[in-house]
């Protein structure tokens, strides 16, 4: 029974996966099942488990459909399976306010930002150190990768710096990783968890990258046609 439980809860999808599945944003999702809107589960840890099966049931309830499941050629793309890091992801939750108040220092580096800037960014530093717990606990980084890419897209196609997507990524993985240096984390743990944090910096970049290269093609255009 108990190996029939760990099976089915390695099937569940975390909340990244879910909310690429369904087409919303992440913490769209987080505030749904929080809110007991969705079906979902909680793992032993505490993180949110949603069952595709229920998902799509969900769906059609509401007159829609999940997509189509993608091909194995697709996956690839965003292919992100790490180790099960759940003690790791569970020391993360637990020090969180700790956590982004120093990720919060290494960006300002010695500047004063608005108030209304500084609780913005603790509230994106906080979503992204959620999506990562999951993702340690889940052995999956590939919502999160999906993720990180898709919102520096968006802010390379509004023309912004790049001082939010990619340099928050950097600033939360040097305060992550100091926190669990600090309490005596595996060095083979925080290894994995380096290589994590650099992926996902660097997805950042890529995104932004993109995101420049399409606001640059549409600018060209309207100038062409003007």
């Amino acid at each position: 029974m108990a190996r029939n439980l760990a099976k089915r809860r390695k099937g569940l999808l975390s909340v990244s996966a879910a909310a690429g599945l369904l087409g919303v944003s992440v913490s769209s999702l987080r505030a749904w099942a929080a809110d007991g809107l969705v079906p979902h589960e909680r793992t032993p840890g505490g993180h949110r488990r949603f069952d595709r099966e229920q998902l799509r049931e969900w769906m059609q309830a509401r007159g829609g459909e999940l997509p189509a499941q993608p091909s194995g050629r697709g996956l690839m793309l965003v292919a992100g399976r790490i180790d099960c890091l759940p003690g790791t992801a569970r020391a993360l939750i637990d020090a969180r306010e700790a956590i982004v108040d120093d990720a919060l220092a290494i960006i300002a580096d010695g500047a004063t930002p608005s108030r209304r800037r500084i609780t913005a960014r603790r509230a994106r530093l906080e979503d992204q150190l959620a999506d990562l717990a999951d993702a340690l606990d889940a052995g999956d980084l590939s919502g999160c990768l999906r993720e990180s890419e898709w919102q520096a897209f968006r802010h390379g196609a509004a023309g912004l710096p790049a001082t939010q997507p990619v340099g928050e990524w950097l600033a939360l993985g040097c305060a992550v990783e100091r926190h669990l240096h600090s309490i005596g984390t595996p060095t083979r743990d925080i290894d994995e968890l380096r290589r994590a944090m650099d992926r996902l910096a660097w997805r950042a970049a890529a995104g932004l990258a993109a995101g420049r290269r399409s606001r640059a093609e549409v600018r060209d255009h309207a100038r062409s046609a003007a």
